[in-house]
């Protein structure tokens, strides 16, 4: 059986704690709309992206929020399948791709689309197999260097990405939880929840996203400027999110307090 238990991660420095969400929002869930990542707010972080898993118990309450009237979106680095795959039985708008990707629950989908020239990623690519334990995702419109399980090349993946940002203008770094990814820029999960945010569904509700990374980052503020709020989940870290939960299952709890508080 794999082991996915993660390797410790290098964290960002301690930045000053958002206070805890309210336990209640407060709000009818009609008015709500909810947009959420994925790994590492509804799932755990793994050491491979093939074994994480949304605990079941966790579905259940976003397929009963959403049935209360909550509009629930999720925004996330993973391609939409996989995304869609992790999610079941729940049917939600996705952005995949942080934003390259969007599929609305009607089945239309759109794709953006970004590739880095041929003769430049055959080069990413021999460089980062001299590096044992980094590996390379490639993602519709996106490229990601995983190094957790190898986490002395940091500062390697690092220059890596910085080379091969000076030969394709237009594209930017994106570094996460062990992972560099470099994009085309303009694709974010910020511009993803604005658009989602004029559809008839979204449109007029009070917008909530939550992750815990810096990919997140975007939703935040997107969220906020809409007249919302964020949740930042995970370590302490340095965030334009107000409101912070520990963990996971801290998450999970908090979500399903809001499903009992409209039950009672």
């Amino acid at each position: 059986m794999s082991d996915s238990r993660v390797p410790p991660c290098p964290a960002d420095p301690p930045a000053g704690r958002p206070a805890a969400p309210p336990r209640h929002l407060g709000l009818p869930l009609d008015r709500v709309a909810l947009f959420l990542d994925v790994d590492g707010t509804l799932a755990p972080i793994t050491v491979r992206p093939e074994l994480t898993r949304v605990p079941v118990g966790t579905r259940r309450t976003l397929h009963a929020l959403q049935r209360s009237g909550v509009a629930i979106a999720a925004l996330s680095g993973r391609p939409l399948a996989q995304v869609r795959r992790l999610l079941l039985p729940l049917d939600v708008p996705v952005a995949g791709s942080h934003g390259a990707q969007l599929r609305f629950t009607a089945g239309r989908t759109i794709r953006t689309a970004g590739r880095l020239p041929e003769g430049l990623l055959d080069w990413l690519q021999q460089r980062i197999a001299r590096m044992p334990g980094v590996w390379l995702e490639r993602k519709p419109g996106a490229y990601a260097m995983h190094w957790r399980q190898a986490p002395g090349y940091r500062g390697q993946v690092a220059e890596l990405a910085e080379c091969v940002l000076a030969r394709v203008p237009g594209w930017q770094l994106l570094a996460g939880h062990c992972v560099h990814e470099l994009r085309p820029r303009g694709r974010n999960k910020g511009v993803a929840l604005k658009r989602l945010m004029r559809r008839p569904d979204f449109a007029g509700r009070w917008p909530l996203a939550i992750g815990d990374d810096r990919t997140d980052e975007d939703a935040f503020a997107a969220a906020l400027a809409l007249g919302g709020a964020a949740i930042r989940v995970g370590s302490p870290a340095d965030t334009v999110a107000p409101w912070a939960l520990t963990d996971v299952a801290v998450l999970a709890a908090w979500l399903h307090a809001q499903l009992d508080a409209v039950r009672r």
